[in-house]
């Protein structure tokens, strides 16, 4: 098998769900408080089968990337070549367990499980984008290392702040009192902050590296 560098199309793809997921969130929000309807999560279905799309796709370049490990790139320069084995590792592990998180919100929404179950997986898939950040910028892996940090903690954000809202949504389906205020709405305009902050970066990273990565495709 031949590796082909799709590093690009993944981050311009988790760049569209964080913006899918930032639309979705902040309209349901308006519908609840002009309905008053606590079951905000009916609000999310609308967005269950292009994320689920997406997420699939996600989920398969990640997959097809640690298949492929060691990535290995046709070069007498040992440290380039020893660099490049370490890409798919920063990059794709995160990206395989994106997938597999956008695919569990997605069956969530539609099928009506509880949120926070949901909630769990991506708390800790929250808390693994941020250590693999973290770990990828000491080791200078990246020609953007502030912006690659700022990338990772900012979806490593949105995944930890979003288990207390996932605790939130279910909570709410046990009382017909408006939750959404005070300190909850602090939580979720921290939420909304975070996912801006990721679709910023990854869609900046993503679009910077069409140019380079077309020009000396490995």
């Amino acid at each position: 098998m031949v590796f082909v560098d799709y590093l690009a199309f993944g981050l311009l793809s988790i760049s569209i769900v964080s913006l899918l997921i930032l639309y979705l969130t902040v309209d349901a929000y308006f519908r609840y408080s002009r309905t008053g309807d606590v079951h905000v999560e009916n609000f999310l279905k609308e967005g269950a089968v292009p994320l689920a799309l997406f997420g699939g796709v996600i989920f398969i370049l990640g997959f097809y990337s640690e298949i492929m490990w060691p990535i290995q790139i046709a070069t007498t320069n040992v440290a380039a070549a020893k660099a490049f084995a370490g890409y798919n590792i920063l990059f794709f592990d995160p990206l395989f367990l994106m997938g597999i998180v956008v695919i569990a919100f997605a069956m969530t929404v539609r099928f009506g499980y509880k949120m926070q179950t949901f909630g769990v997986l991506a708390l800790y898939a929250g808390i693994a984008a941020i250590y693999y950040g973290y770990e990828g910028f000491k080791l200078n892996m990246s020609s953007e290392p502030t912006a690659l940090l700022l990338m990772y903690f900012a979806f490593g954000s949105v995944g930890i702040l979003s288990y207390p809202i996932t605790l939130l949504i279910d909570h709410m389906q046990t009382t017909s009192r408006p939750l959404i205020r005070g300190w909850s709405m602090i939580l979720f305009v921290l939420f909304w902050v975070a996912v801006i902050g990721a679709i910023a970066s990854s869609g900046y990273i993503g679009f910077s590296a069409v140019g380079s990565h077309m020009a000396s495709a490995p």
